[in-house]
């Protein structure tokens, strides 16, 4: 049998990919709305429409589930930056368009991210992964940027530090960007701050 005709996902794997869904899902809901201390595995199973041991046949704890539920929207983030760009634009709308979709995802899950560092200081395998995609993607983003002769030639890690901390610091309203985070202009601010920053 060819890879053309090999039959899809069969009844028992649709099932279980819904109901991991639904728990993504709903968890994601709960967290947002109540927080992820006040939510119990319980709240998410009956939103959820499932057990608590069904829960649990998925994922090992609450912390894991937060870790799914930041992987979906972190991928909903990438899919939006993605969309933003094609081949033809140039790296400096690129870092802007970068910046723009991670103040809006911070701003999109500023709860549950602010969740996400207390629970990442005791597990930091729930932060790890957030770390990681964005260090690496705009890493690689400035580098390209360079190599292009789009962007000064500046160091590649403490530039993408100082870009994403003080896009995660604005848009958590920490530090001294307390009072910041929801005002109109801040992302705009940042925006500008790239230009400054990575132009020529």
């Amino acid at each position: 049998m060819t890879a053309a005709t090999a039959p899809g996902p069969g009844r028992l794997e649709r099932r279980k990919a819904r109901t991991r869904s639904a728990i993504i899902s709903a968890a994601s809901k709960l967290f947002h709305e109540r927080g992820f201390e006040e939510t119990a595995i319980q709240h998410i199973a009956e939103l959820a429409d499932t057990g608590v041991g069904t829960l649990y046949g998925y994922f090992d704890s609450k912390d894991e589930i937060l870790r799914e539920v930041l992987l979906t929207q972190r991928n909903e983030a990438l899919e939006e930056y993605f969309a933003s760009i094609d081949e033809k634009t140039p790296y400096i709308e690129r870092a802007v368009a970068a910046i723009r979709t991670l103040a809006n995802y911070l701003c999109k899950n500023r709860r549950i991210l602010v969740a996400a560092l207390q629970v990442g200081a005791r597990n930091p395998r729930v932060d790890e992964l957030q770390v990681a995609w964005l260090h690496e993607g705009f890493r690689e983003m400035i580098e390209a940027g360079i190599q292009a002769g789009e962007f000064r030639p500046l160091p590649l890690d403490p530039t993408v530090r100082m870009l994403v901390g003080t896009t995660m610091l604005a848009m958590l309203g920490i530090a001294t960007w307390s009072g910041e985070e929801d005002k109109p202009g801040t992302i705009a601010e940042l925006e500008e701050l790239v230009r400054g920053v990575l132009a020529r």
